[in-house]
């Protein structure tokens, strides 16, 4: 009945209360156990309301036999606030209830703080409890998003990413109570977790060993030394850049103060190359079929080549740029159809402006397009590249011209060469400077010398070849001695005899001073016949530098076709030199001598 439940519940609501107080008494006692596990106090009010236990639980059994009274007298007590997780304690009490989540920040913060870690935690979303930092720490608070499993499965794009991200947090955070000691880059570099692919080792690796041409003072190059060591332990896939790159170095290095490497067959093998404008077609077509009969490029023929105005082109596209030869033959189309191209009233106005009859400019872009703006010396890092060199007259060094050759080698101390000379220009200006001839391009001023075409003094340049040959190589023997001319042209037919033209006599004077046969001649007399071949047809038609007809090209190209099957035998020959291999012999001389060399260099 209704009155039996009102009378029950009287007795029922003390009993709840005595039952409480136990449960929480007892809590308390495992809270101090725990506490003094950690090494933790107990707070003041905790010990003294152990102390009132025994008092309590006589109140509480007095409560068990008493009215409705008791439970409003209990209802009535004001509330305490829960203890802040800071008491010191790894449990706490509040006097009604127990706050789990404030138990679960201060065993959170009390564990972090026994292990010596740094976890930091803010207040959460749907409480009011605020985690201090560890003592000593001087981050600011980081809020931990809890996620669920139910989370992971409705949002797994957003879930799963804070879920490792809280984790790895959890890893990291625990380090950075320690203090950092300064470390220098080696050390810093072998300390590194991250782990860089081939790609951007390969990447590091070359900016270290440029840190090294970049180094102040000897002390920056040696912690730049250590850096690359301390790479070299970390990814020794990387050995084989280092190497080529620092081989490359040394070569050009050697390369600066005269060294040179042994040469390729038995002997020295020039390869020496006429100016002649648009004429560099003949020998290109004969350089197309050496290269067919020997099965070889140009570059692994020859020691040495040199060349001057078209010459100059062809040795450096073929022995530095590496250009094939029919690369080689679409620029000199380029040259027909974009460079010896001009309006013939333009060209005359230029001529009398600035004593250039065709655009220098657009000579100069295709120069910069093709060979670029490397430096001579900087191709000695190349094994495989031969000693090249083009010749220019350089026109503001007293009354007369003077030869000037541009060089990708040094001659070594003591061994001077007849003619000046550098190495540290680039491979355009060089090219540009050989090919300035008077009339049909500007000048060209470079370092403060004014360059022209240096045909007007060494139209073959194969005796200048010579002469720097020998210097490079003074013991060696010269295996092959190989000069292509650009055509030649003469008409027998007798004038009358009258007092020439003017015109006559401009083209007479410009006839001498690019003559070629001169330096054929000395050259067959004082060269063995095995060993110096000079080739160079005659011509039917008189054909300019700026020969643009394709017409009168294709006659050239005929010409010089008709020239080869006559001087087939000849041309076996000389594949028969080119192609002799070194001997042993001469490979345990080389060696011989370079050690030789070195220790000379050391005791000086």
């Amino acid at each position: 009945s209704s009155n039996d439940v009102s009378s029950y519940f009287p007795v029922v609501s003390p009993l709840f209360t005595f039952l409480y107080k136990c449960i929480h008494n007892r809590y308390l006692y495992f809270a101090r156990h725990i506490n003094r596990y950690f090494g933790a106090k107990v707070t003041d009010e905790a010990q003294n309301k152990r102390e009132q236990l025994p008092v309590e639980k006589n109140n509480a059994c007095k409560k068990y036999i008493s009215t409705q009274s008791a439970l409003q007298t209990h209802k009535s007590q004001p509330k305490q606030a829960p203890i802040n997780p800071e008491s010191g304690g790894l449990f706490h009490r509040s006097f009604n209830a127990t706050d789990f989540g404030e138990s679960y920040f201060q065993t959170s913060s009390h564990i972090n703080q026994y292990f010596k870690s740094q976890s930091e935690l803010d207040e959460d979303t749907d409480g009011n409890h605020m985690t201090k930092m560890n003592p000593g720490s001087l981050k600011t608070l980081e809020r931990t998003k809890t996620v669920s499993f139910m989370d992971c499965l409705l949002h797994p794009t957003s879930a799963i990413p804070d879920l490792l991200g809280s984790y790895l947090k959890a890893g990291t955070m625990s380090q950075t109570n320690k203090p950092k000691t300064a470390m220098t880059p080696p050390q810093a570099m072998i300390n590194k977790k991250l782990v860089l692919s081939h790609r951007k080792a390969e990447e590091m690796t070359l900016g270290l060993l440029g840190s090294l041409g970049l180094a102040s003072s000897p002390q920056a190059f040696v912690t730049c030394i250590e850096a690359l060591n301390e790479h070299l332990i970390r990814y020794p896939s990387c050995k084989a850049l280092i190497w080529q790159e620092l081989q490359a170095a040394v070569r050009e290095s050697l390369a600066l103060i005269g060294y040179v490497d042994p040469v390729k067959g038995r002997g020295i093998r020039v390869l020496s190359i006429d100016g002649g404008g648009t004429r560099g077609v003949v020998p290109l077509q004969f350089l197309k079929l050496l290269e067919e009969e020997t099965g070889k490029k140009i570059h692994q023929l020859f020691d040495y080549i040199c060349g001057v105005s078209t010459g100059a082109i062809l040795a450096f596209m073929l022995g530095l740029a590496r250009f094939s030869l029919e690369e080689c033959a679409d620029m000199y189309r380029r040259f027909g159809s974009e460079v010896f191209r001009q309006n013939p009233l333009v060209g005359t106005v230029k001529m009398g402006w600035s004593h250039s009859y065709y655009n220098t400019e657009t000579w100069e872009a295709i120069l910069q397009e093709k060979l670029g703006g490397r430096l001579l010396i900087k191709t000695a890092r190349d094994e495989l590249s031969p000693k090249v060199s083009a010749v220019s007259a350089v026109v503001n060094w007293g009354t007369s011209p003077k030869a000037f050759v541009f060089r990708n080698y040094n001659h070594k101390p003591g061994c001077l060469s007849r003619y000046a000379g550098a190495s540290g220009c680039q491979m355009w200006q060089a090219v540009r400077a050989s090919s300035a001839a008077p009339g049909y391009f500007q000048e060209f001023t470079l370092q403060s010398d004014i360059h022209q075409d240096g045909g007007i003094l060494l139209n073959n340049p194969c005796a200048l070849a010579v002469h720097e040959s020998r210097l490079l190589w003074p013991n060696q023997h010269f295996q092959c001695v190989l000069s292509l001319g650009t055509g030649r042209y003469d008409n027998v037919k007798r004038g009358p005899a009258t007092s020439t033209s003017l015109r006559a006599k401009i083209s007479n004077l410009i006839c001498s001073a690019t003559d070629t046969e001169g330096v054929h001649t000395l050259l067959d007399d004082l060269l063995a016949p095995n060993v110096y071949f000079r080739f160079n047809p005659m011509l039917s038609a008189q054909v300019s530098l700026d020969e643009n007809r394709p017409g009168a090209l294709d006659l050239l190209q005929r010409d010089t076709q008709n020239y080869l099957e006559r001087n087939r035998n000849k041309l076996a020959r000389l594949c028969l030199v080119l192609g002799a291999e070194r001997s042993s012999v001469s490979r345990t001389k080389d060696w011989m001598s370079e050690r030789a060399w070195e220790m000379k260099q050391r005791l000086m």
